[in-house]
């Protein structure tokens, strides 16, 4: 990831490269999006399941 980032920022003027986020600052935001997807699908099932289950009662 350090060479990606090296490389990236060879392609950008030096005195514009700390407004710029690195490649793998850019890539761990994703990560962190794709894990709030994740949980966000989480939360729809067990949501849908929770009054069949017991855990929560249902909303009637």
């Amino acid at each position: 990831m350090a060479v990606l980032d090296s490389l990236a920022a060879s392609e950008i003027p030096a005195e514009h490269r700390d407004e710029l986020p690195s490649v793998s600052q850019q890539l761990s935001g994703l990560n962190r999006v794709n894990d709030l997807n994740r949980l966000n699908e989480l939360h729809q099932v067990t949501d849908l399941v929770a009054p069949v289950t017991g855990l929560l009662p249902a909303v009637g």
